[in-house]
């Protein structure tokens, strides 16, 4: 536990501060144990990756609860705190305010971080209501418990679980790949490329089956991301085409619903995919490291 130790005693007095300067709690414990496997989903995970600028350690901040009702009292005193009121059910507030809540958190670990030399960037929270953890990525692992209490109470009433891992650095298995995106959504095809940009990936992007396999031709992409439903020509028809003259491409499926006919026609077509939008970065790159790793 000494290579982090350091870098765990700064994140919990950022956590700590944090806790008591946007609520009206009080920390009257804290523990801290380090983990190297976890077999279960973690539940109302608010999750922040990172990744050093030397481009040898990543990770990720995941602020976690036992139970719906645990998430619900960090937000409401968080709510509470800023004049909002007592919030009363969990929703887009309480997943905004638990969001920002690490966000300032992580801001505040990473710049006393960045004192002690490990220099690092950080992403936009994002927020899952299971989340599973890699074990065999994990270089270490960390679990941080506050014990927080009502500022009039005497004991500990609640227990605020804040988790942070450090993984060494690979290089992506799709780094250099090239993929052709087929989407008509503007902000479909900018999400889904940023996720691939982010893993080294080589990317064009077509609006449309018709430009799309215009677009093959002469990129001649190693794997194509195929919406269905698209003006001009659709997804379908598109794949179909482009086998006419490259019987060996390959295509997963982009698909706003999991319709039994359009899986049907997938299998028919011996796709090597099928997701259901919107798709999570983990999944999309799981996916596609299957097929081209």
């Amino acid at each position: 536990m000494t290579q982090f130790n350091e870098h765990i005693n700064i994140l919990i007095d950022a956590y700590k501060s944090s806790i008591e300067q946007m609520t009206r709690l009080k920390v009257t414990g804290a523990e801290k144990r380090q983990v190297l496997k976890e077999k279960n989903n973690l539940q109302f995970a608010h999750i922040i990756s990172y990744t050093d600028y030397d481009n040898k350690v990543e990770g990720e901040f995941v602020l976690t609860f036992n139970s719906v009702q645990d998430a619900l009292k960090l937000a409401s005193a968080i709510a509470e705190r800023l004049g909002m009121g007592k919030l009363t059910e969990i929703g887009d507030d309480s997943t905004d305010l638990l969001n920002e809540f690490l966000n300032v958190v992580v801001g505040r670990t990473i710049s006393d971080w960045d004192s002690i030399g490990l220099k690092v960037k950080f992403g936009t929270p994002v927020y899952k209501k299971s989340h599973k953890i890699n074990p065999l990525k994990s270089l270490k692992g960390y679990i941080i418990s506050l014990d927080v209490a009502e500022a009039e109470a005497e004991k500990s009433t609640e227990q605020i679980i804040l988790r942070v891992y450090f993984d060494e650095k690979s290089e992506s298995k799709i780094k250099d790949k090239k993929i052709l995106l087929v989407d008509d959504s503007r902000v479909m095809r900018n999400i889904i490329s940023q996720m691939l940009i982010a893993e080294g990936v080589v990317i064009k992007e077509a609006e449309n089956g018709a430009v799309g396999a215009r677009v093959y031709r002469t990129f001649h992409p190693d794997l194509t991301l195929m919406d269905i439903n698209m003006p001009e020509m659709g997804g379908f028809e598109a794949i179909e085409k482009i086998r006419e003259f490259d019987a060996g491409s390959k295509f997963i499926i982009l698909s706003s619903s999991s319709r039994k006919d359009e899986i049907i026609k997938a299998k028919q077509l011996k796709v090597s995919g099928y997701l259901v939008k919107p798709v999570e970065s983990e999944q999309l790159i799981e996916r596609v490291s299957a097929i081209l790793g």
